[in-house]
């Protein structure tokens, strides 16, 4: 009974450590700018020019590679409801141009951000909003937020960023300005 304790084991072993280390197919892994990379990332800055579509503006925006969220600077927020859904109704305000956009949109969801530096949490609707980069344009969760006091009124979230671009903070305005023919302002 031994011996044959003895054997299974050796061969249990012997099977283990005779295997490869690793997967007999290992992933493919794409390098960004690589020749066969699908396509290279965006390389930008610590602020850029972000375009709304839907309102024709550019703002001013900090890219936050820490923030999971982007969020923009939106006064006299009203929830309401449509159809059964709940909606909100706000105010974008672009404190660079000195303009004010009404505009009202579906709430894809309620976002509970921590507060800094005490406890506790603030509530927060976010819109699907399109905004564009440069050249590339994407539908992406904003939430509404007073940005009172804050040098922009859009902050751009890893939402936004994830698989498209690679920050430099050493840079700023790297792209070309949303709807600009002769490129950065």
């Amino acid at each position: 009974m031994i011996l044959v304790r003895r054997l299974l084991l050796a061969l249990f072993v012997g099977m283990f450590f005779a295997a490869p280390l690793q997967a007999l197919d290992p992933p493919k892994v794409k390098r960004v700018g690589s020749s066969d990379a699908p396509s290279e990332k965006l390389l930008i800055g610590e602020a850029e020019y972000i375009g709304i579509p839907g309102i024709e503006a550019v703002f001013n925006a900090r890219i936050d590679t820490g923030a999971t969220t982007t969020s923009i600077f939106a006064i006299d927020i009203e929830e309401f409801e449509r159809d059964g859904e709940p909606w909100a109704r706000f105010v974008v305000v672009n404190t660079d141009k000195k303009k004010e956009y009404p505009l009202e949109r579906p709430v894809s969801r309620v976002i509970q951000i921590k507060k800094r530096g005490v406890d506790g949490f603030t509530r927060r609707l976010a819109v699907a909003v399109d905004l564009t980069l440069g050249e590339v344009t994407r539908r992406v969760d904003v939430n509404l937020a007073d940005r009172t006091g804050f040098e922009y009124p859009l902050l751009i979230g890893r939402n936004f960023l994830r698989g498209l671009a690679i920050v430099d903070v050493g840079k700023k305005y790297t792209q070309k300005t949303p709807g600009s023919d002769a490129g950065k302002p």
